[in-house]
């Protein structure tokens, strides 16, 4: 299932305005980038960075295929009114799926917008 294009950052000055009003998080394979943002009209917009330090397009388009996978199993618990920049740090591609999404939950719960489990 394929991220709706309104909730996904896709202009070079989204990113930046990210990057530098926004707070980051880092961790071992991945860097969080957030920014909030109550005019939002989306619940949050995503935007995913895979440099070629990543390794070739091989590595890169599956590292963001699993990030996909990821991000649809845990996207419902991220609160609302977000920006969100994900950057794949060097590493992330050899990765397995395992530690890729805690180290995902870890950061979403780091930058404290991660929803509370419900009951």
């Amino acid at each position: 299932m394929k991220l709706p294009r309104s909730r996904r950052i896709t202009r070079r000055g989204d990113f930046q305005r990210v990057r530098k009003q926004g707070a980051s998080v880092r961790g071992r394979h991945l860097v969080l980038g957030f920014r909030p943002d109550d005019q939002l009209g989306e619940p949050f917009k995503l935007g995913l960075i895979t440099t070629r330090k990543l390794g070739n397009a091989v590595a890169r388009n599956r590292f963001r295929r699993k990030f996909r996978g990821i991000f649809h199993r845990t996207g419902e618990r991220i609160q609302s009114g977000h920006w969100l920049v994900v950057i794949a740090r060097n590493g992330a591609a050899d990765a397995t799926s395992e530690e890729l999404e805690k180290e995902w939950k870890w950061l979403l719960h780091k930058a404290a917008i991660m929803k509370p489990k419900e009951a």
